[in-house]
């Protein structure tokens, strides 16, 4: 703080009996609000977005690799099973394992940040078995997550098998978009307690 604006704070203070040493301390605790509020942008899902833009390959994103906003202002990234695992398993690909521990290093940066982790998958099969593998499908994302350093109570995980298809099963076009692990990224508030998964 400089000396003009010092000795102009203690005039003012003076003016509206305001003791010197109070009118200093509160402007000098504006820059604690000002690196709260650098914190909470820090948080923030528009700069999630565009981190994650940032990691989407040329490739992955021909294959359907996306991020978007929803609605509710929550984020939305599709992943591919295509480009997460082999025809049949929950394994994550070797080639693909980097790409999600970029996500999570984005994720661990702001720790305000939630993921549910939602499997799909699309028609072929019986509903027991797609329910089973789109559920370890998202358990397996959430692995690597975790393995990044993403605190379990932050990431949910669920499979939802065939039930939500976002193209006609009827082609194989549309089977490969519905097979796919989407995780929803949403902002912690912060009057809400942590919930600790098992």
């Amino acid at each position: 703080m400089t000396l003009l604006r010092t000795a102009y704070l203690g005039l003012l203070a003076l003016l509206i009996g305001m003791p010197a040493w109070l009118a200093t301390e509160a402007t000098a605790a504006q820059p604690n609000a000002r690196s709260e509020r650098t914190a909470a942008e820090d948080d923030s899902l528009d700069s999630a977005r565009g981190e994650i833009e940032e990691i989407i390959t040329p490739e992955y994103r021909q294959r359907g690799m996306r991020v978007e906003r929803l609605p509710n202002g929550n984020l939305r990234i599709r992943l591919p099973s295509e480009v997460l695992f082999a025809y049949d398993s929950a394994d994550i690909s070797r080639d693909f394992a980097p790409t999600l521990r970029q996500v999570a290093r984005i994720m661990s940066r702001r720790p305000r940040l939630q993921a549910n982790i939602t499997g799909h998958t699309d028609n072929a099969g019986s509903d027991p078995y797609n329910l089973d593998l789109s559920l370890r499908r998202a358990e397996s994302v959430s692995t690597v997550l975790r393995s990044e350093g993403v605190e379990n109570f932050r990431l949910h995980t669920d499979g939802r098998g065939k039930r939500e298809p976002i193209a006609t099963n009827a082609t194989a076009e549309g089977r490969q978009l519905n097979r796919r692990v989407e995780i929803t990224l949403f902002r912690q508030r912060a009057d809400r307690p942590r919930r600790v998964q098992p």
